[in-house]
């Protein structure tokens, strides 16, 4: 089923289900914001694949992911925060840039099939991103925080973890948009354990760097 989306171009990904935090400033921008608040309609957010979200000829990628307004804070100059959160999937297959100050695209909605073996993968994606975190937590030498539980990692459907694990990736633009374009669930996650091998593999030797310094704690 197809339909028309307010687009809002930017240089990060938003994942279904997930939240991100936007500063709003440019006027066409506050419209677009203004008119989801007030008609309770979402508006799309895509990864832009070349120009600037701040001039005229940003173009952006075909997939991004339809976005609800769940926390909004004005401020006295017009200017405003506001947070959202992922919704559906969707593919542009045109761009209207004339009929109003920001993009509008008429898009098709994008569904999210497990494929096979999402399950086994998704326990996988789990134990390599616990991992991952882990390490983060070592290098960066944080005493007070903890890295969420394996328990808490697999919560929800193979869907679920892999949009958890692709939102809490700290890779380029370009690879989190490989992983929102993906055609499957299974293949989402497939992806991600790639992903996440080559980023625990770095992680190790930054911390083996760090022990051999006398700077941090390890990794075990």
């Amino acid at each position: 089923m197809d339909g028309t989306l307010p687009l809002f171009p930017l240089d990060n990904v938003l994942f279904p289900d997930m939240l991100m935090p936007l500063h709003i400033f440019e006027p066409r921008y506050r419209l677009l914001v203004r008119r989801s608040i007030d008609g309770d309609r979402p508006f799309g957010v895509v990864l832009l694949r070349s120009g600037s979200d701040t001039g005229p000829g940003g173009i952006p990628h075909d997939v991004g992911t339809s976005a609800t307004i769940v926390g909004h804070s004005s401020l006295p100059d017009g200017r405003s925060f506001i947070v959202v959160r992922g919704g559906r999937r969707f593919r542009i297959g045109s761009v209207d840039a004339s009929t109003e100050p920001y993009l509008v695209g008429r898009v098709r909605w994008l569904r999210d099939d497990d494929g096979r073996g999402a399950e086994a993968l998704a326990d996988a994606a789990a134990d390599q991103f616990s991992e991952y975190l882990n390490a983060i937590l070592a290098a960066t030498n944080e005493p007070h925080t903890e890295a969420p539980g394996l328990a808490e990692l697999r919560e929800g459907s193979p869907r679920d973890v892999a949009y958890r694990v692709a939102s809490g990736l700290a890779i380029d633009a370009s690879e989190r948009q490989r992983l929102l374009e993906a055609d499957a669930v299974d293949e989402r996650l497939r992806e991600e354990v790639r992903l996440l091998e080559r980023e625990n593999a770095l992680l190790k030797e930054l911390l083996l760097r760090i022990r051999t310094r006398g700077e941090g704690p390890t990794l075990n």
